[in-house]
């Protein structure tokens, strides 16, 4: 989805607080009738399901729109229903029989009515937060740009000829020069990372923390390299905000990795993916805009009826729900939810006025895994969804992705070939599948060791996501085979891209103690769209694979039913 801009958000969030304003005034009209009702003693336990609804509504939403005084008379009123309500949603009997409300009641809707009043002309802007419109997309297949910042120490350099064939893009910059960094810095787009040796960390710091502002997501990572490997000096760099540390002799392989990994989970142009459960629509439009703006996904859903099939659609993050959307119950919704194994770790949060613990304790035991008190500040919502997306996707990532390579599992690489076949036959488009292996895995087990196997294989992943495009999908087949899928690519553009990450692998160098190695690896590749199904088109790229092998190893072969 395409961030708005600033001045659009604003136009957009002042106009629903006029929204709200306006529903509002209708709303303490219908309760005013109401409230007169009870002084003659004629309110009837529909009235006061309405009067506990709508007074739950202005509670939760007043303070996100500028009335806080209106939200806290609001909930003082609903608490004095809250327990009739509940006992009388319970019931299914006819719900016109008179009931007795508290005294006072009457006078506090008038009280509510004065409220909205005198404070309509004095609603302020309630959105604090202060965020970057993102305009940089990140995930697997996007080439990773590394800030080297020298001060007068040549490894960096050298450091930089060993990198050279994962395919990152390299810039270096004197340390000693505030001007030439700043800039760089400003130019830098896109996943990025800045490495440097711990004696420019100082100034590299500094100079980073003053060109982006704190709640940057463009606040590039810096990694540092150093000679002094003991715990005081580790404490020293991860204190000044070093986000790594490598000791001398680098591991190149692990560093390439985490450049990789960091770069791109902070430069991630959606930074989650929220499904609000809301029934007020000025309320759930102001959540979503201000998650928009600040580079996260949201949707919202109004009627409950409509839940799950927004949930399967939609497949978000996390679940922001109020613990009452008008008839229906949030906890009822929360355990609904759970009824399908896919949704039991899905984070279900209430976002709700619910101020008691002890109630809170009771709707979290039905499903849901935290509370958010409303009213919550734009800044606060915005800080709370992203921590939490971001932990969500992290045990997602840990339950779809391969532990080693962080490439996706065997299962959901083939479903990939599925889908982009399905895709191809309503587009037109050409596509291709890779299955690549690397050759001798064995003998590299056999000599080096397994651990040394395994340092191979995340190379190699590193270097797959590093060169191929955002769009591309690579996955852990099994052991040291490899799956690719290769969306809006013919077969002979697939070549050519496969038969250059293959001679930039066999050219990297991998150290064993005092030894060093080579490894090559050989490559199948089947268009998809010659076959009917997503299984054929694998076993044809299995098949060319096994013919390159056959061939000689160390090289790429294309599928031919000849």
């Amino acid at each position: 989805m395409a961030l708005e801009s600033t001045g659009k958000i604003s136009s957009r969030l002042e106009m629903l607080r006029q929204r709200f304003l306006e529903r509002a005034k209708e709303d303490i009209e219908h309760l005013r009738a109401l409230a007169e009702k009870t002084r003659r003693g004629e309110f009837s336990a529909d009235g006061l399901l309405f009067c506990y609804q709508s007074l739950h509504r202005l509670s939760g939403s007043a303070g996100t729109f500028g009335l806080p005084e209106l939200g806290e008379a609001a909930k003082a009123l609903e608490k004095q229903l809250k327990g009739q309500a509940e006992e009388l949603g319970s019931l299914d009997d006819t719900l016109t029989h008179p009931v007795d409300i508290p005294a006072g009641f009457a006078d506090g809707i008038d009280a509510l009515a004065e409220l909205v009043e005198v404070k309509s002309q004095a609603i302020e802007q309630s959105s604090s937060f202060s965020e970057e419109p993102a305009t940089y997309k990140g995930s697997q297949g996007m080439q990773v740009s590394v800030l080297l910042v020298e001060k007068g120490d040549e490894r960096l350099a050298i450091l930089e000829k060993e990198m050279a064939p994962y395919g990152f893009s390299f810039t270096s910059v004197s340390c000693d020069d505030d001007g030439a960094l700043g800039n760089a810095l400003g130019e830098v787009r896109g996943a990025a990372a800045i490495l440097c040796r711990e004696s420019a960390l100082s100034d590299v710091m500094s100079l980073r923390n003053t060109s982006f502002e704190e709640s940057s997501r463009r606040r590039l990572p810096v990694i540092c390299l150093g000679s002094d490997d003991s715990f005081q000096n580790r404490y020293r760099v991860a204190e000044a905000g070093a986000f790594a540390f490598f000791p001398d002799p680098v591991d190149i392989p692990e560093l390439a990795e985490r450049i990789e990994s960091l770069a791109i989970e902070r430069s991630a142009n959606v930074q989650g993916r929220v499904l609000i459960v809301e029934d007020d629509a000025e309320l759930a439009e102001h959540y979503c805009l201000v998650l928009q703006a600040a580079g996260i996904e949201a949707q919202a859903v109004s009627e409950p009826l409509h839940l799950m099939s927004n949930l399967a659609d939609f497949e978000p993050d996390i679940v922001l729900m109020d613990v009452q959307i008008g008839e229906y119950s949030g906890v009822t919704l929360a355990r609904l939810i759970r009824f399908e194994p896919r949704w039991l770790s899905l984070p279900i949060i209430y976002l709700s006025s619910e101020d008691d613990p002890e109630n809170q304790l009771e709707a979290l035991s039905k499903g849901a895994d935290e509370f958010l008190m409303k009213p919550v500040s734009d800044s606060y919502l915005v800080r709370s969804v992203r921590i939490r997306c971001y932990r969500a996707r992290q045990l997602s990532e840990l339950m779809n992705r391969d532990s080693l390579t962080g490439l996706l599992k065997h299962s959901l690489i083939k479903e990939e070939v599925e889908k982009e076949l399905a895709r191809c036959r309503r587009s037109g488009d050409r596509s291709c599948v890779v299955m690549l292996d690397l050759d001798h895995f064995k003998a590299v087990n056999d000599t080096w060791g397994h651990s040394q196997g395994d340092i191979v294989i995340r190379t190699l992943a590193n270097l797959l996501r590093n060169r191929l495009r955002e769009t591309d999908m690579i996955g852990r087949y099994g052991g040291e085979e490899f799956l690719v899928v290769l969306p809006e690519c013919d077969v002979s553009s697939a070549k050519e891209l496969i038969r250059g990450i293959g001679e930039s692998f066999s050219e990297l160098s991998f150290v064993a103690g005092e030894s060093n190695y080579q490894v090559t690896l050989s490559a199948g590749i089947a268009a998809i769209n010659d076959f009917t199904n997503g299984e054929d088109a694998l076993n044809a790229a299995d098949q060319a694979l096994y013919e390159r092998k056959r061939g000689g190893r160390n090289g790429v072969t294309v599928y031919s039913s000849k």
